[in-house]
């Protein structure tokens, strides 16, 4: 009786470590998903622009939104921030870039450099993105939030000092909670901005 036990026993053992090399214990997590934000190609070019160079410094972005992970509000003092979907770069050189790239697009300076260009400039474009985040509080409008503020800085020993000083803030509207359509939005606000400053920049008595 007692031999039969044994070989019982000795079977379920068996059993259970043959299933356990059949079994994983790897926890399965999402993936990460990265992306970027871009202008439009249809930024309508001003009249030449004489000789003055713009350089466009790197935006300061609000430490609250400074990481590369999206940030959600959900609440009116509650936010979230998505680990797995992120922008691909930090979003100050991101932003900065494309601002760059706009303002070159429009003409309204002959040339629009970077801080790392030698190119001494006639004035020098300060910004700093104080919100950049997918606004959820409400479930049924959701949004996608970008406020930028500019400063236009005149570089002439003769004359320096501000010349302009433009805030933007824009809401876009998007019709779902996935991180593809809050980058669209976000896309759709840079745009807005961009056109914007570029309408002011012409304004601007130089």
């Amino acid at each position: 009786m007692k031999r039969a036990h044994n070989r019982i026993v000795h079977a379920i053992v068996l059993l259970f470590v043959s299933c356990y090399g059949c079994v994983t214990l790897e926890r399965s997590y999402p993936e990460k998903r990265y992306f970027v934000l871009e202008i439009s190609e249809n930024v309508v070019p001003a009249n030449p622009a004489g000789d003055r160079i713009l350089l466009v410094s790197n935006l300061r972005v609000s430490p609250r939104y400074a990481d590369r992970s999206f940030d959600y509000r959900i609440s009116e003092a509650g936010y979230e921030s998505d680990f797995y979907n992120q922008f691909l770069t930090a979003t100050d050189s991101m932003i900065g870039e494309e601002v760059r790239r706009g303002l070159a697009a429009s003409r309204v300076f002959k040339f629009v450099v970077g801080p790392s260009n030698q190119l001494q400039p006639n004035y020098v474009l300060a910004g700093s993105a104080n919100a950049l985040y997918g606004d959820f509080r409400n479930l049924d409008a959701p949004a996608a939030v970008l406020e930028i503020e500019f400063f236009l800085h005149n570089e002439d020993a003769a004359n320096p000092g501000i010349v302009m000083h433009k805030r933007y803030v824009k809401s876009i509207a998007i019709n779902t909670r996935s991180p593809e359509a809050l980058v669209k939005g976000w896309n759709a606000a840079l745009n807005d901005i961009l056109a914007a400053l570029i309408a002011d920049l012409k304004s601007v008595n130089f």
